[in-house]
């Protein structure tokens, strides 16, 4: 059962993490059919979690309510609604509505599927299973950046690839059906206990230096490639999702460093935002050759994978009363990084450069790395798990 659920599980993950980078992947089909400029194309990402911020923070108890199987459906459910209406979207304010759907669907799923685990998992401690999850949603988002630029070439345009990848997660969400169901247990606690949790807010930080530089970093990277190395759009595609790609791998190597005791959760953390330093040192570097700045996009992604399961352990920790709200909690924070990162990101773009776009990256993992003095790591909350 803990297999299927977490294959099932991760498989979701995927879906939405496609959702995330999807309309990044066509930026220059988008922008010359309809116009768009690069506020514009980094609003679109800000969107999908302007959404998912205000549908986690009332709706992070709803799994251990009813249970996780049927939220999980919602979301994926909702997804694949936003996406079929983005690819037949003629105006910019439809694409917002459909990025705002895909954002309802993602809210409603990213809770509950950490809820989810935990009941496959039980009195066990679920840092790979989380990470495993975890590493769908860039291995989504880094598929979106190779595959979109492929299909629109082949089926002529970026709308059928929209419809398409529609299509797709209407399949998932048939399948997901059919998923193992486990119990939702009641707590006590609520979102409100977790506004008032410093730890939960630390944790937040810590995660919008992680899923939130991997999104708003991963929808720049492949414009990036392609303006400043002057690359085909197929190939920058490619090319870019190399920064996702690495996420994927290290976020369940991140718990099963904690897992085997390797690393503490806080060290983990620490490692992932130092790399997020270094790494865009390397990209932002003036006249860097193109190995230097994937070899950059590499250390990025490293960095902005590693924390993901020691995160969202500890913020379950944090709040032993509400773990749903506390982890909800940490999902706003990464959401609220790619909400202020991807426009934030394009706007610095359009005005100064690439370089500054970078430092601004890098400015949010330096907060992130003070924010580990003050944290108190899921090993100090638990002192029986150490």
């Amino acid at each position: 059962m803990r297999a299927a659920g977490l294959t099932l599980v991760s498989a979701s993950a995927v879906g939405f993490g496609f959702t995330y980078a999807d309309q990044a992947a066509v930026v220059p089909l988008l922008a010359t059919e309809l116009g768009l400029s690069d506020l514009q194309i980094g609003l679109l990402s800000a969107a999908v979690f302007a959404s998912y911020i205000a549908i986690t923070l009332v709706t992070s108890g709803l799994p251990d309510r009813v249970g996780p199987k049927p939220v999980i459906a919602a979301g994926i459910a909702a997804s694949a609604l936003g996406t079929a209406l983005f690819g037949i979207g003629a105006t910019f304010a439809v694409l917002i509505v459909a990025k705002l759907v895909q954002g309802v669907g993602s809210a409603l799923a990213f809770v509950a599927a950490a809820r989810y685990i935990a009941g496959l998992y039980g009195a066990d401690r679920p840092y790979f299973g989380l990470g495993l999850y975890g590493a769908g949603y860039p291995l989504g988002s880094a598929l979106a950046l190779v595959a979109m630029p492929q299909i629109a070439t082949i089926l002529g345009g970026w709308r059928p690839s929209f419809g398409l990848e529609a299509l797709l997660l209407a399949g998932l969400f048939a399948i997901w059906l059919r998923a193992p169901s486990v119990s939702g247990v009641r707590r006590e606690g609520s979102m409100l206990d977790a506004l008032r949790c410093a730890n939960c807010w630390l944790v937040s930080l810590q995660h919008a230096a992680g899923f939130g530089l991997a999104i708003a970093a991963g929808s720049w990277i492949t414009v990036f490639l392609l303006r400043e190395f002057s690359l085909p759009l197929a190939l920058s595609g490619v090319l870019g999702s190399i920064l996702l790609f690495v996420a994927v791998l290290t976020r369940p190597l991140g718990g099963l460093a904690v897992t085997t005791g390797l690393f503490s959760t806080k060290a983990v953390m620490r490692t992932g935002d130092l790399a997020v330093l270094i790494g865009v040192v390397l990209l932002a570097v003036p006249g860097r050759p193109l190995p230097v700045a994937l070899f950059g996009a590499v250390v990025v992604g490293a960095g902005v994978g590693l924390p993901y399961a020691p995160v969202f352990n500890t913020a379950a920790a944090s709040l032993s009363r509400a773990p749903g709200a506390a982890q909800g909690l940490a999902a706003v924070g990464g959401t609220m990084g790619v909400m202020v990162g991807a426009p934030a990101m394009g706007y610095l773009v359009q005005t100064f450069g690439f370089a500054a776009a970078w430092g601004f990256v890098g400015l949010v993992g330096l907060l992130a790395l003070l924010g580990t003095l003050l944290m108190r790591g899921e090993e100090e909350l638990s002192p029986g798990r150490e």
